[in-house]
């Protein structure tokens, strides 16, 4: 890490747009997760009870303005006191892998350390075959963005034409991703004619929009498919499940449930939950999954307990005073409970993904001013068991 001309050290936020492999800090960002060094500081110090002695302004400047040497020393010196391998993070051949991608804009380098760093320091969980995802498309889209940036700098490609830089990529959406054919064609149509001078019918325009919606949330259907996986096989090795038992696709079901639930994920997933509870015989009511919800009863209020905790419940289906992260697995926690169950860290995952996936649509509405938008969100999204089935059928 070499200081500014201020001769103060920035710990930067790297995030390279891209549909083929989104940046770790969007993604992180998306789960409702520390989608940087500074904003993980506090989970490192809660974790393993190691304060870092550095004033809070001070860290807020780190990925700022910047922070002067001696903050920087005590970093690192607080490094060494975490039970983190940290030298074989900092390996010269892991280090030299990242720099490489980074150098050429892709969000492989981040992908690389983030994979390397949690398997080094994890034990066996869940999220193996995820982590097999990441590593196999990380090394695809470098390869991919070190190829066209080289393209441009020969002169061979345009940095501004759109179809030759997509001409340059086709292939590696067709070999890698679950995008269907016909949608791979369609985008390519589009782009083949992006530099010519015609309207589009109102239909074409959905069309368009549809196939870039689809590669869009590839990445994402795809990561949940491998997390989904990774989880079912993971309960067969601690013996949870049985060996050979059929792997199952829980978001499939939430996915299914999108348009009956206000079109949100998060909804459809609280759905989900309530039937559970039915099927265990725990009350099929939105009130009786309410009442797993802690609330604050401090103050007079003429509400009872359990209409502040639908009320509460009506507003997250809404999308509306989302709970934090604490109450959110506070609620799960006091779900499970009931359940006689103790797997509160995968339902808030998939707690986490719904929410991600609503975040995603949001921002794509935001984007394209088109009232047809939400219908074609929900028309791709109900690609989804699609990739679970491709993936699973990988396993075998």
């Amino acid at each position: 890490m070499q200081p500014n001309s201020d001769g103060k050290y920035i710990v930067k936020v790297i995030d390279f747009k891209s549909v083929f492999l989104p940046s770790p800090a969007d993604v992180l960002q998306l789960l409702g997760l520390p989608n940087n060094f500074v904003k993980l500081i506090p989970s490192l110090e809660d974790r393993y009870d190691q304060p870092l002695r550095v004033s809070r302004s001070s860290r807020a400047e780190m990925s700022k303005k910047g922070v002067a040497r001696p903050t920087i020393k005590k970093l690192l010196n607080w490094f060494e006191f975490l039970p983190i391998p940290i030298k074989r993070f900092l390996s010269v051949p892991h280090v030299l892998k990242t720099r490489r991608a980074m150098n050429v804009g892709s969000n492989a380098g981040l992908w690389n350390a983030l994979s390397y760093g949690y398997r080094i320091s994890a034990q066996d969980d869940e999220f193996t075959l995820l982590l097999d995802f990441i590593d196999a498309r990380a090394k695809v889209d470098y390869q991919m963005v070190k190829s066209i940036k080289s393209e441009i700098r020969k002169g061979v490609i345009k940095e501004n034409d759109l179809n030759a830089i997509w001409l340059a990529q086709v292939d590696i959406w067709i070999e890698y991703s679950g995008v269907p054919a016909d949608q791979l064609v369609f985008y390519s149509l589009y782009a083949a004619s992006e530099n010519t001078q015609f309207s589009r019918s109102e239909k074409e325009n959905s069309a368009i929009l549809k196939a870039f919606f689809h590669l869009f949330f590839d990445f994402y259907f795809s990561a949940i498919a491998h997390y989904e996986l990774g989880l079912s096989l993971y309960y067969m090795r601690c013996g949870a499940k049985e060996i050979g038992e059929p792997h199952r696709s829980f978001f499939s079901s939430v996915i299914n449930g999108y348009n009956d639930n206000g079109r949100a994920c998060f909804s459809s997933m609280l759905s989900e939950l309530r039937t559970i509870l039915a099927k265990n015989e725990l009350g099929s009511s939105w009130r009786s999954l309410a009442a797993y919800i802690d609330i604050d009863e401090s103050g007079e209020c003429a509400e009872t307990l359990n209409d502040k905790q639908y009320k509460q419940l009506k507003d997250w289906r809404n999308g509306k005073n989302m709970p934090s992260a604490n109450k959110l697995r506070k609620f799960v926690s006091n779900y499970m409970n009931a359940l006689g169950g103790n797997d509160v860290d995968s339902v808030l995952i998939y707690l986490r993904i719904a929410r991600g996936i609503d975040e995603l649509v949001v921002r794509l509405c935001e984007q394209v001013k088109d009232e047809s938008v939400v219908s074609i969100i929900a028309e791709v999204l109900a690609e989804y068991p699609k990739y679970f089935e491709r993936y699973k059928q990988n396993l075998v």
